[in-house]
């Protein structure tokens, strides 16, 4: 294969742009120990650690999800035999600056959730079980990215963000299914890209570790979350790419609390998929697609599912390079 031009090795990141904005958007169906803000798959696609071009890039991520588990705790009270679905549109913005900052390229944006969630399972009570058929739609919960630095060393691209959730979703705790999640989480992201111009390939992988603030609605504190998706890809063409994901997570604390009725509740998952991008000519090199999807092979209290994540992304207002 020859070597890609360097108009689309830059344009490779812009669909992923927003793998160092979100962080997942993950809904809050299948309770507080049962799932996070961390969604598998949404950490990017190919070359998620090459900077972006300086300007704006705006990127709409379609989030989809379909799980189950056996128990969770929901609102404060223990459902079992959980089935949840759900479907997330979510509006990226971030603006890359001119200049260096610590050595590196400095960006700063904003996600801003739309949802949908369903829930079917079985509410259980001190006195009686009974059958939950419901769902929701409204605000997630906002994602902030107030700083992300790229570096870059020949074929080798590395990039250290902070991201922010924020509880700006519809929350109530006397509802079966909420979109917002209603606490604060702080993600500390690292990410390492090998690209080679000449061959196509790409190797990258992120890895991330959460910290959640307290649900005072339930008193529920969700553990500490360690997170690593890693990506293999590889150029048919200078517009399209086809790989292989996959991705472990593992809460590293127990939950806490008084409304954690299960205990420390630590979950653990992982899984593998493919992916695509997609660059069509017809954009000027301005648009671009990617997707991904992930099977779970294995989860321990935690929700066990098929995750997939369509994104398209479009640069403007560019300033520099």
């Amino acid at each position: 294969m020859r070597a890609l031009p360097t108009r689309h090795a830059k344009i490779v990141v812009f669909c992923l742009i927003g793998a160092l904005i979100l962080s997942s958007k993950r809904v809050a169906v299948a309770a507080e120990g049962a799932s996070s803000n961390y969604f598998p798959g949404s950490y990017g696609t190919v070359a998620v650690a090459t900077p972006p071009t300086v300007g704006w890039t705006y990127l709409n991520y379609n989030l989809f999800y379909a799980a189950d588990a056996d128990r969770a705790v929901l609102q404060g009270q223990l459902n079992v035999d959980l089935d949840t679905s759900a479907y997330f549109n979510m509006s990226s913005g971030i603006y890359a600056f001119e200049g260096s900052v610590l050595g590196g390229r400095f960006a700063m944006g904003v996600t801003l959730p739309l949802g949908y969630a369903g829930l079917e399972s079985q509410l259980v009570s001190p006195t009686a079980t009974r059958a939950v058929d419901d769902s929701e739609t409204g605000l997630g919960d906002m994602l902030l990215l107030p700083a992300s630095l790229y570096w870059n060393d020949g074929n080798w691209y590395f990039n250290v963000y902070e991201l922010i959730v924020a509880p700006t979703g519809k929350y109530d705790v006397n509802d079966n299914i909420n979109i917002g999640r209603n606490y604060w989480s702080f993600d500390t992201v690292f990410a390492v890209t090998n690209l080679d111009m000449t061959t196509g390939r790409d190797f990258s992988l992120v890895a991330g570790y959460m910290i959640n603030t307290e649900n005072h609605a339930t008193d529920y504190r969700t553990g500490h979350e360690l997170h690593v998706d890693v990506m293999f890809n590889q150029f048919l063409s200078e517009a399209f790419a086809l790989g292989l994901r996959g991705y472990f997570y593992q809460q590293v604390t127990g939950d806490s609390g008084s409304g954690a009725i299960l205990g420390d509740f630590k979950g653990e998952s992982y899984g593998i998929g493919p992916s695509f991008l997609w660059m069509p000519k017809w954009g000027g090199g301005k648009f671009s697609v990617t997707g991904n999807w992930l099977h779970d092979l294995h989860a321990t209290d935690r929700v066990k599912g098929d995750y997939a994540v369509v994104t398209l992304a479009w640069q403007f207002g560019v300033s520099g390079n």
